[in-house]
């Protein structure tokens, strides 16, 4: 295992738009699985048998991403303070990089790099190989906005409000976006077009080469919006902290529905062929109609949720405070599967290639085949 210190989803879709992208630098591992944030692949049967799981130097709030061709998973600690690389198939150490800070948010992986955001404000890019460190930004706020990138450039938003855009080869600020309050949602990246959220309640559309907004839309004034946002077919699918899913036109910013929840809604959504799937505080997992915003069913048991539901094949996976995991079914609900680990969960799963990882305040990464 190699120590460095720096000194100062949809599957089959997404290796279709990686393949698309520039081969230098196109996203390959990324935060709900592809840049529009779905969160839903297909893929081998996952058995629920625990195949592995490792021990990192803190409790793990990071959400794991799977570079399945490369065989390769990558997180972050808390006080270990650092980005791991995993072997997928054992969960061997491969390379560790330590920041002077935690990493809450998720790694971002291309071809050749892994870039995240660390609580020390320092924006990170490493080799993806080695974890040796190649560059980085000085944010000077808190980052736990998870990265997203097109072949060119790197968006990530912190806590002073602002959202950067990065170029890829030297980490020079391209330009920057200043919201009214925290930017902890992570930017989906669609068509050209950034959606995000932030703490001042509003909800952003801009425009990812300029840097221009395209639209904002009061959402929440009172509340905030850490929800990072699920876009496809023209529709935007985010939570806020006053307890309802919001559906908006990605055009115009027009609501389209809304469904309510009894407390928060900070997790992402994930996005099924007719469905949404949302977590709440409010300890319900809720399957909405995609279409109308009304309620298919809903399941409880695992605690509040602040961890963000995955799915696969015909599973929903989802975690708790309560310290379980457990999967139910799509199309009804009902509960097939679930695993008790010691400490709440807060890292979001993620489901490819046949392997189901998250991470624990155990302290532990954990994969099921």
């Amino acid at each position: 295992m190699r120590v460095l210190r720096p000194g100062s989803a949809f599957l089959l879709g997404f290796l279709l738009f990686a393949g698309a992208c520039t081969k230098a630098e196109s996203p390959v591992a990324m935060f709900r699985g592809d840049p529009g944030h779905r969160a839903f692949a297909k893929g081998p049967a996952i058995q629920g048998e625990l195949a592995w799981k490792e021990r990192l130097k803190g409790w793990v709030f990071s959400s794991p991403v799977v570079d399945a061709a490369r065989g390769m998973v990558f997180v972050g600690d808390s006080l270990g303070k650092s980005v791991y690389a995993l072997d997928l198939r054992t969960g061997k150490k491969l390379w560790t990089s330590a920041t002077e800070g935690a990493i809450l948010a998720s790694p971002l992986v291309t071809r050749t790099k892994v870039l995240v955001g660390s609580e020390d404000g320092l924006f990170y890019c490493l080799d993806r190989k080695t974890g040796r460190p190649l560059w980085s930004f000085e944010a000077k706020a808190i980052i736990n906005s998870s990265a997203v990138c097109d072949s060119q450039r790197v968006y990530f938003g912190d806590w002073n409000g602002l959202l950067h855009a990065l170029d890829l080869t030297k980490g020079a600020e391209v330009w920057s976006f200043k919201a009214g309050s925290r930017i902890t949602s992570s930017p989906a990246l669609v068509a050209g077009r950034l959606y995000f959220g932030s703490w001042d309640g509003n909800f952003f559309c801009l425009d990812a080469a300029k840097g221009s907004e395209i639209w904002r839309a009061s959402v929440t004034p009172e509340k905030k919006i850490g929800s990072s946002p699920a876009v496809e077919e023209g529709r935007v699918f985010f939570g806020a902290t006053d307890g309802k899913v919001y559906c908006l036109d990605t055009s115009t910013g027009k609501q389209l529905w809304v469904f309510e929840a009894a407390k928060w809604v900070d997790a992402s959504p994930a996005l099924g062929p007719d469905c949404v799937v949302a977590a709440s505080t409010d300890q319900n997992l809720y399957c909405l109609d995609k279409k109308s915003g009304a309620l298919r069913w809903k399941q409880t048991g695992l605690g509040p949720m602040i961890a963000s539901p995955w799915i696969y094949n015909d599973a929903v996976y989802a975690a708790g405070e309560r310290g379980i995991i457990a999967a139910f079914r799509l199309s009804d609900g009902q509960k097939v599967w679930e695993y008790q680990t010691t400490h709440p969960i807060k890292s979001s799963p993620v489901a490819v290639a046949g392997m189901l990882i998250f991470g624990s305040y155990d302290t532990h990464v954990y994969a099921f085949r």
